[in-house]
Order: structure tokens, then sequence, then C-alpha cells
């Protein structure tokens, strides 16, 4: 079970019913995601019970506002601790919560819980081409671009290039 306390948010596990909560806030951003989205209770609750069980080595936390309105889910995907990694992934409820420094403060809580609790050595991220937000999240906060992936994604309409990052802890564990 995860809870970290940040500024103005908390990054935690969810119960089942917050996880509801938040996808039904949940509006596909169309530049993001080409599929649009529709609550579907059975759909949320089997991928709650796939992400409590992959918790071990792709742990989900819940963005949440003091109020304990979830506003986001924040993911450490594939932590390894043989090769001391992991990678973040994150997603926002909505317009409403974006451009307001929630996901920037979940970032650098998720970093700081990476190195100095996980003890682990790189954070792996990655985005897409146009999400000019999220890159200059990753140059503001230290992640080195590493490489382009052209063409990676389908969206439908369009391709989108995968951009990858990484940070290195700068602690230097081994």
């Amino acid at each position: 079970m995860i809870s970290i306390q940040g500024d103005r948010i908390c990054l935690r596990t969810f119960t089942r019913e917050e996880y509801h909560e938040f996808y039904k806030s949940y509006i596909a951003d169309p530049i993001m995601d080409p599929d649009s989205y529709s609550y579907d209770k059975e759909k949320v609750d089997k991928n709650y019970d796939i992400i409590t069980e992959k918790e071990s080595w792709y742990p989900r936390v819940g963005i949440f506002l003091s109020d304990a309105t979830p506003i986001g889910e924040l993911s450490f995907k594939r932590v390894s601790f043989e090769k001391s990694q992991c990678e973040l992934g994150i997603v926002l409820a909505n317009d409403e919560y974006k451009g307001m420094g929630y996901g920037t403060e979940a970032i650098k809580i998720a970093i700081d819980y990476v190195f100095n609790t996980l003890k682990l050595k790189y954070i792996y991220a990655d985005t897409m081409g146009s999400n000019t937000k999220m890159q200059r999240i990753f140059n503001r906060l230290g992640f080195e671009f590493l490489n382009r992936e052209k063409n990676c994604y389908d969206m439908h309409d369009r391709r989108e290039d995968k951009l990858n990052y990484m940070l290195k802890n700068p602690n230097g564990l081994k």
C-alpha cells in the first residue's frame, strides 16, 4: 500500500470505490487517446482486479486532492530491483485538472519515492511527440531525452512519435 503526501496532492493506492470514482470522471483527451471513453462498471471492476494482481511490479496509485477527490492515476511500471529501474506513467481525469501543476507535483513525488524509498537508480518515461506539456515537465525535472521512435502510435487519423526519456538517481545508488 502506497501513501505519499505532497503539498497539494496525495499519491496513494486506490480503493475499488475510488477507482470507480476516478473513471466516472475520466474524459479521454482526443489528442492523447483517439478512442472515446464511456464508463462501464464491469470493465472498471475487471481492470481494478488486474492492477491489484500486478501490484508488486506495476503499482498504480491515485492522485488525490486534499478533499480526497481522485484526479489522476500514476503508474510505477515494470519495477525491477534487479535492473534498479522502473517506468512512470501518468493520466489526469480531465481538462479541469490539467495545467494547474498537479501532474508536475505527482511526477516530483514519484521521483522522490522511486529514488529514496525504492532506492532504484533509473526512471524511464515516454510521451507522444505532440505532448509538449509532458516534454516540458520531463525537461524541467531533469530527464534526459534518449530517442524518438517515429510513427510509433496509431491515432486512427494520424501517426505519433514516441519520445523516450530517462532520469538517473543523483545519489548514484547501485
